[in-house]
């Protein structure tokens, strides 16, 4: 009397993945094929004790929790942003394996985990500024723009309690920047202005305490080097919060070879590289295409699922892996 079995396409629809992929499992062990040598059944079967089996242990690393790129699938996002709010809410994500019988590891989110991340995702996509709250038009200057005042003394443009724009002076006297344009010499440390970036998509956020020395040097050279333009930015929380329009930069005199290395330590999402003379803003990670023959798509597919994950994931790795 033949055991208990399934047909391959039956195995397939219990542990959810395609046919090549059972035939996988079979090769490598983890079910076994029903002995027929006879071939009374008139196709290949497996031992449905095996399937039940791996199905109950694939569940289990189921509920362990998502990996980071179900989640990241689930909220619309790259992977990379849930690796950013990972490390932002600092959550401890434990580790399972890929699949069972595979000695490579994947992150479990719990559902606790994955409702953090989302509401912070869905913080972030909220609360970015939509324009340059700095910027005055009526005026064509900027809140904290760097001036000289009489050819020498460096001023910052700031409101009082009333409001007004001006300077407060060295013995706290309080200078409106109208009566500062007549009767001193004035004169802008650096223009304000730049060609609006284009070409490329997507932000890099930043946000630095005010009340750190890198507040000025931060939005110094996002005057000087993006221009207001190229970034939105507001005060919150004590924070200067922006988003700066990712494309590349020239930079020029007025800012320090420093200045990038400050950046750096502040930013939320995105990256800021020098290359040449210049700044690039970009996204923390690139999108490519890739094309296959549909039969080479499958096997891979494959391969993938029998490492249960997404095709993108596991190309992802395998690409990373060759370039090691």
């Amino acid at each position: 009397m033949m055991q208990p079995s399934y047909n391959a396409a039956e195995v397939a629809h219990e542990l959810g993945c395609s046919i090549p992929t059972v035939y996988g499992y079979a090769n490598k062990g983890w079910i076994r094929k029903v002995d027929d040598p006879h071939k009374l059944s008139g196709s290949t079967r497996f031992v449905r004790e095996d399937v039940d089996r791996l199905k109950a242990e694939q569940e289990r690393l189921n509920e362990a929790g998502r990996s980071i790129t179900e989640v990241a699938k689930q909220f619309g996002v790259y992977p990379q942003k849930v690796k950013e709010a990972i490390a932002a809410l600092k959550l401890d994500i434990q580790s399972v394996p890929l699949t069972v019988q595979s000695a490579k590891q994947r992150y479990a989110v719990t559902q606790e985990q994955e409702q953090a991340i989302g509401n912070y995702l869905k913080q972030q996509k909220s609360t970015r500024s939509k324009r340059n709250h700095l910027y005055v038009p009526a005026a064509d200057v900027a809140l904290y723009q760097s001036f000289l005042l009489a050819g020498e003394e460096p001023v910052r443009l700031k409101q009082n309690d009333q409001n007004e724009l001006g300077f407060f002076l060295d013995d706290h006297e309080f200078l409106p920047y109208l009566e500062a344009l007549r009767s001193h010499d004035l004169e802008p440390r650096y223009a304000i202005h730049q060609e609006k970036q284009e070409a490329q998509q997507g932000f890099t956020d930043l946000a630095v305490p005010t009340g750190k020395k890198a507040f000025y040097r931060i939005l110094d050279a996002l005057y000087a080097v993006c221009g207001v333009e190229n970034f939105n930015a507001e005060f919150r929380n004590g924070q200067l919060v922006a988003s700066i329009r990712n494309g590349q930069y020239p930079l020029n005199e007025f800012v320090a070879k420093d200045a990038i290395r400050i950046f750096q330590n502040y930013i939320q999402s995105g990256k800021v590289v020098s290359e040449g003379n210049h700044w690039i803003f970009s996204r923390s990670d690139r999108t490519v295409q890739l094309v296959f023959e549909e039969d080479v798509y499958e096997e891979l597919v494959g391969h993938a699922e029998a490492e249960g994950l997404a095709f993108q994931e596991w190309a992802r790795q395998v690409l990373i892996g060759a370039r090691k």
